[in-house]
């Protein structure tokens, strides 16, 4: 273990050192302001299109894009938090390579068709009981959607079909595809937005969402994946306001239907299935605020309560006696909040210190009605690329039952570095894992998350990243689940 340790401190030092190299030397090198201009800027020059123009534009009714990305990554202890776990052997290593290629077919000026393929292979190194193995060598279509501005004549904008959606901060609409992490993250649904007077608008949206990706636009070489934790249908009524500039207004009702599945799948067992996908019918009122005020300072706070019905995260617990997670459900009334205060001290390096306090309401095991907050579309890592997806797995993945205290720092020491350092302090809101042998009865920290990203642009094209996670777990988790966990992924993205 401590020579896997020292090898991945080694590796990441290494690329870290790659990088600041050829980031200084992109830098020194660029061409000084106004060169390139001056250069093309001849009167008799003749202009003809390179092969990436007429890639980019082959008809003059046509548009098209792509990308692709390396994603390495590597780490211990994730999902057990335990080294000696004998499944895992408390190593993580496997590399990504993702590939897409976008259209837009332009029918009119206010009409197109829009097409994404995706195509991602997953190489594993580790743990042992997948090395050598091969996941996602399919072709998906993650975007396939009709876009109409100006939509009968109306100030509406109206998107039909698979495509991606984003409201607010995502922090509980963003990703509709969480199970096969990055690789997509779409919806398939019909969204109008409507502008009610110059700075407001309202979305409507209503949402279609099946576990199986090959539920309405089969992959080329299906292997039946699951994205999805459930069965979803849902609609959303979201107001934006900015009459207010700088501060901004926003206010939702969210409904969201949850029918659990069952059944073997190319990427989890029937038993993880079992345990993670839950029923719920959940009806969510929320809002946000954010503004800037006395020039350097900034905020957001963002709430929401919870109602309706919903079965407990927990197998066996009060609202669930008889253990029957699927079909067991009782009432939920849950609550949660996320407010970030930030200061910016407008100097050279851009230098931004931020404060940020989150809490999702936890289940707790001994009362008849639920409290675990739903973060609905929202289970992506927002703050931590090793905790969210990764830890959360010893409570059948849902991201819940938090206190989470942030402080954090970013800064851009030259024009393509940007480095962000946050420290988090982690509690549970309940114990809603009682008697379960991972977890203790009464402790409710869950530990230190120290998290570094180190983000870079090479040219326009080229981006990449590098990200260092450490966990120290607390008294929330039993003795024998209280290794530490380090996680690191490097990415180099070029976009065509």
């Amino acid at each position: 273990m401590e020579q896997e340790k020292r090898k991945l401190i080694a590796v990441a030092s290494a690329i870290l050192l790659c990088m600041c190299i050829a980031a200084y030397a992109a830098e020194t090198a660029a061409p000084q302001p106004g060169a390139l201009e001056q250069a093309v800027a001849q009167p008799d020059a003749v202009k003809t299109p390179s092969l990436i123009d007429m890639f980019h534009n082959p008809a003059p009714w046509l548009e098209m894009g792509a990308d692709f990305r390396f994603r390495e990554h590597a780490g211990y202890n994730w999902t057990t938090l335990n080294s000696r776990n004998s499944t895992s052997g408390g190593g993580w290593a496997w590399q990504r390579y993702r590939g897409r290629w976008w259209t837009k077919v332009k029918l009119d000026k206010d009409n197109d068709i829009n097409m994404r393929m995706t195509y991602e292979l997953r190489e594993y190194e580790n743990p042992l009981s997948k090395r050598n193995t091969q996941i996602y060598n399919e072709v998906i279509i993650d975007n396939l959607n009709w876009t109409s501005r100006k939509f009968l004549g109306l100030p509406a904008t109206v998107v039909l079909g698979r495509q991606d959606i984003k409201l607010g901060e995502g922090w509980l609409v963003a990703d509709g595809t969480p199970l096969d992490g990055s690789r997509t993250f779409y919806f398939d649904a019909a969204r109008v937005t409507y502008n009610l007077r110059e700075k407001t608008t309202l979305d409507l949206i209503y949402i279609d969402q099946h576990p199986n990706s090959d539920w309405w636009l089969c992959p080329m070489n299906n292997k039946d994946c699951y994205v999805t934790l459930e069965q979803e249908q849902g609609a959303i009524l979201y107001l934006t306001d900015k009459t207010l500039d700088p501060m901004q207004l926003e206010g939702y009702f969210i409904y969201k239907n949850d029918n659990p599945v069952n059944g073997s799948t190319y990427n989890f067992t029937p038993a993880s299935i079992t345990n993670w996908s839950k029923k719920a019918e959940t009806y969510t009122f929320g809002g946000a605020i954010s503004s800037t005020f006395c020039n350097n300072w900034s905020y957001r706070v963002e709430g929401a309560a919870q109602t309706g019905t919903s079965a407990s995260p927990n197998p066996v617990s009060a609202s669930n006696p008889n253990g029957t997670a699927n079909d067991q459900v009782a009432s939920l009334r849950a609550f949660g909040e996320k407010s970030t205060l930030e200061y910016s001290f407008k100097d050279k390096l851009d230098n931004r210190l931020h404060l940020t306090y989150e809490y999702l309401s936890g289940d707790n095991p001994g009362t008849k009605r639920v409290t675990s907050f739903n973060p609905l579309w929202g289970q992506w890592p927002q703050w931590s690329e090793l905790y969210q997806p990764y830890v959360t797995s010893m409570e059948n993945a849902l991201v819940s039952n938090l206190h989470r205290l942030d402080f954090g720092h970013k800064f851009k020491p030259n024009s393509q570095w940007e480095i962000l350092t946050d420290y988090n302090l982690l509690w549970a809101d309940q114990n809603t894992y009682k008697g379960n042998a991972k977890f203790t009865d009464s402790g409710n920290f869950r530990g230190q998350l120290i998290t570094c990203w180190a983000r870079y642009n090479f040219t326009k094209n080229i981006k990449g990243n590098l990200i260092g996670e450490y966990f120290m777990p607390g008294n929330y988790y039993a003795s024998g689940n209280r290794d530490n966990a380090l996680y690191f992924h490097f990415t180099i993205e070029y976009t065509f």
